[in-house]
């Protein structure tokens, strides 16, 4: 019994204890946590807590404090992100529009706002069809827009009377894309294109003035050329023969090229067409380059051509295609010197028909040789002929490319040119 009653006593004495310090510990973080709930004046004594509870407030103020400063740390790096994002945006040549989901502009740069005649400050967050409603430039864009489709790439090409005149502009939708791949928006891109589409309408203009003053001519030449090869006599020499029956030909090869100039130039694509006919490339570059073989003998050039013993069979136009092998082989005349040599090869390669043309002419500077196909093209050189208008080549390339093919050019200063056209065999060429 005395056992029993001392083990209960003992237990009342632990019992009591742990509610007693439990009954403590409650109170001092109660008292901790009014501390910190309560504002204080810097001059009050602060709450003074010992031992463990007063390690618990240094971690809780040291976490805080290092959380402030990574909240100010983020908000800086956010600030210098945007700020970059928009010098960048700035910076862009062409205007710049970024829409929300509905169209709301978020950002417009100072580009698109002199294209459009808008005041950022005023359109920011509004949709771009509340403000077409006072703005024509804008409905026009959105005319535009709806006309070709809105989709993400699609090009928009549309006008706009500015600074006195009319301007050319196409609008290009991107999408705007969140970092988990949601769409957030719109990206508008305005470009200018007044400048390209006046050297265009520049350029098919003198196409055709050039194509048109050479019709007169060349109705001439070729009435004369006719009549000479039927008023000679039998007994006329075959070489002086052939002289006039390779002017009859050249003289209808280059009727038949201006006329074409002058109908691609009335369309708007502007593109040379061609009659495909089922030819054999190895008897047509032949046939072509008889007059040019007389050509070299003048100026003392080797002239080879080189071709495959089995027959090469395209689909091509017979009057374009050697204007092409006339127009490269004649280039490599002007520009080789005397004594020089020029080789033409036709083979097969796979499912292509290869024309090589290779000179040990001067050469074509590396900065210069991208650009040789371009219409017009005039370069500073000192071995550059006067009178030539740089459509040579760029007509040549607008052929080969009608007949599905491609036409390009490997050079070394001093070291020659080597021009290779590629046409698809007949089967490929069917359709």
């Amino acid at each position: 019994m005395n056992i029993a009653l001392f083990i209960i006593l003992i237990a009342a004495v632990a019992i009591a204890a742990f509610i007693a310090g439990r009954r403590q510990v409650v109170r001092s973080i109660e008292q901790l946590i009014e501390a910190l709930r309560t504002p204080r004046s810097p001059n009050e004594t602060d709450l003074a807590p010992s031992g463990e509870l007063k390690r618990i407030v240094d971690r809780f103020q040291t976490l805080q404090k290092e959380s402030l400063s990574r909240y100010e740390s983020r908000l800086l790096e956010l600030d210098h992100e945007r700020s970059k994002t928009d010098a960048i945006i700035e910076s862009v040549e062409d205007g710049l529009i970024v829409l929300d989901q509905n169209h709301g502009v978020v950002h417009i740069n100072e580009v698109a706002c002199a294209i459009l005649d808008l005041d950022p400050g005023v359109v920011e967050g509004k949709p771009l069809e509340e403000i077409s409603s006072r703005n024509l430039h804008v409905a026009k864009l959105l005319a535009a827009t709806s006309e070709n489709g809105a989709g993400a790439g699609n090009d928009t090409e549309f006008k706009l009377f500015l600074r006195g005149r009319d301007h050319s502009y196409i609008s290009r939708n991107l999408p705007w894309m969140g970092p988990n791949g949601e769409r957030l928006g719109t990206i508008v891109l305005l470009q200018d294109v007044t400048y390209v589409r006046d050297q265009e309408r520049s350029r098919t203009n003198l196409i055709a003035t050039l194509s048109h003053e050479l019709k007169t001519p060349l109705t001439s030449l070729t009435i004369g050329a006719g009549l000479l090869t039927e008023s000679i006599p039998t007994e006329v020499a075959s070489r002086q023969r052939e002289i006039l029956d390779t002017i009859h030909e050249d003289v209808s090869r280059l009727n038949a090229i201006a006329t074409d100039l002058l109908d691609a130039s009335r369309k708007s694509s502007a593109r040379i067409g061609v009659e495909r006919r089922a030819i054999m490339l190895d008897k047509t570059v032949r046939e072509a380059c008889r007059p040019l073989a007389i050509q070299a003998r003048e100026k003392k050039i080797s002239f080879e051509v080189i071709a495959d013993e089995r027959p090469i069979p395209i689909w091509g136009d017979p009057i374009k295609l050697p204007w092409v092998i006339t127009n490269l082989v004649g280039n490599a005349l002007r520009y080789t010197p005397q004594g020089g040599t020029i080789e033409l090869k036709i083979q097969r390669e796979g499912n292509i028909a290869r024309t090589i043309v290779t000179d040990t002419g001067p050469g074509i500077a590396p900065d210069i040789l991208p650009r040789i196909f371009e219409p017009f093209a005039q370069f500073p050189d000192e071995a550059a002929h006067v009178g030539s208008a740089g459509l040579g080549l760029y007509i040549a390339k607008e052929i080969v490319e009608a007949h599905n093919g491609r036409i390009f050019a490997r050079s070394e200063l001093g070291n020659g040119t080597t021009f290779t056209v590629d046409i698809p065999m007949r089967e490929e060429a069917i359709g």
